[in-house]
């Protein structure tokens, strides 16, 4: 083996190690970019549950409106017969007498 072929396999181990080289820096920002896209996925789960606790606490009080609301009808809606007929008796007596 002379100098030439000597100085041309060191010039290939060269260009292999500077293409590893390359190939590692390239997968490093590629690992990088990919924790950042992990990062606002993991914001926007986080967003996303803190917005289905809200969610269900709304839907909690709007549970609790509802039932108020169900007993209110059951005693209001009877009372408001009972004044109705009341005053249509009333107002029929008058025209009667």
């Amino acid at each position: 083996m002379n100098d030439e072929h000597a100085e041309r396999i060191v010039r290939l181990l060269e260009e292999i190690r500077d293409g590893q080289r390359l190939q590692l820096e390239r997968q490093a920002q590629a690992l990088a970019r990919q924790e950042e896209v992990f990062a606002q996925q993991r914001e926007r789960i986080a967003g996303a549950l803190r917005r289905a606790g809200e969610a269900d606490e709304l839907l909690a009080n709007s549970k609790q409106v509802v039932g108020g609301a169900r007993v209110l009808v059951l005693i209001a809606v009877p009372f408001a017969v009972l004044a109705l007929g009341f005053v249509a008796w009333i107002l029929f007596a008058r025209a009667v007498s």
